[in-house]
């Protein structure tokens, strides 16, 4: 298996990049192909022939108009690193690069399925329960229809399913309340889509999510960026308070020792960094969008994303569900 990254447009500086890079390739087993700069890369990479280069020098930035870089940039890292997953040479794309920019190139280079009209990034939360949310869309579609989270959905629940390995995902709708008649216009309309799909249980508020509750929440990309934010934020605030209350005093970090342990296994839980990126569902091909900041082990967790997606034959699996799904939007529009 061989795994384009992306080593340019992120926050981090290349070598970073690189580093995540090096230890997926250790930790995994699979082949990386590192996009950017080969006079950056090069001194970096040790003598194996499983780790290539593809000189690919121009940067889209975090300010770049996306789809006019994408259209303009043709050297880029970006655009020539998914010509190659086009082309068949590499599995997988990872890009810790401009979102909207990723989302461009993969939409000009590789194309939607056919039957979904709009793709969404599907990122995982973790849960109380030890278990994790799938929520879909989180920034790809700030506007959408309910045939667009029906799709959403659907492409969800083959996610759960293949790479989650939840055998029965129970699957809702983000909400204000659990009650069937909350909601805007949007929510109402897209729950009498989704009534009788294979394990929906109806309207969640943000708050039960990560009650471990549900498996799949599906909402337009403005709600789930919000909220994946959000989450970001109440991730760090909570790790902080934690951080400041155990060592304000002497005599708390000294009762605090025997917990240190603990104490780094919750960071370590809570930390959205170790999922290590969203994938892009609805394109031809695997397209992994890492968070800008990704560090050297978000970049390693990235990688192994896309490689649980090219082993479980995500692209098909979705493929071979679509038409029936999607067929049945059609009866109810």
């Amino acid at each position: 298996m061989n795994i384009v990254l992306d080593t340019l447009g992120g926050d981090n500086p290349a070598a970073e990049i690189v580093r995540g890079g090096l230890l997926a390739a250790d930790a995994y087993g699979v082949g990386v192909t590192f996009a950017g700069d080969e006079q950056l890369i090069k001194p970096l990479l040790p003598d194996n022939p499983k780790l290539s280069i593809l000189h690919a020098p121009e940067v889209i930035s975090m300010e770049d108009a996306p789809a006019e870089a994408v259209r303009r940039k043709k050297n880029s890292s970006l655009v020539r690193g998914i010509r190659l997953v086009r082309k068949g040479e590499s599995h997988a794309f990872v890009s810790p690069a401009n979102t909207g920019a990723v989302m461009a190139a993969s939409l000009f280079g590789l194309g939607r399925i056919k039957g979904i009209e709009r793709p969404g990034i599907a990122a995982v939360l973790p849960t109380t329960t030890g278990k994790r949310v799938l929520v879909i869309d989180v920034g790809a579609n700030t506007d959408c229809t309910a045939e667009n989270l029906f799709q959403f959905a659907m492409m969800g629940r083959v996610y759960a399913r293949g790479v989650m390995e939840v055998a029965q995902p129970r699957l809702a709708l983000v909400n204000i309340g659990s009650e069937s008649h909350k909601g805007n216009e949007l929510v109402k309309k897209t729950r009498a889509y989704l009534e009788s799909f294979p394990g929906f249980v109806g309207n969640v508020e943000p708050n039960h999510l990560f009650g471990g509750e549900v498996d799949v929440a599906v909402c337009d990309g403005f709600v789930g960026n919000i909220l994946f934010k959000a989450a970001e934020g109440g991730v760090a605030i909570t790790t902080s308070a934690l951080r400041s209350a155990l060592t304000s005093q002497s005599l708390y970090k000294l009762r605090a020792l025997p917990l240190r342990s603990g104490l780094r296994r919750f960071r370590e839980e809570m930390n959205l960094a170790r999922f290590g990126g969203a994938p892009l569902l609805g394109v031809r091909g695997i397209t992994i969008v890492a968070h800008g900041h990704s560090d050297a082990q978000t970049i390693k967790n990235a990688i192994r994303v896309a490689k649980d997606a090219v082993d479980c034959n995500l692209v098909h699996r979705i493929e071979s569900r679509v038409h029936e799904d999607v067929k049945s939007t059609t009866t109810l529009a």
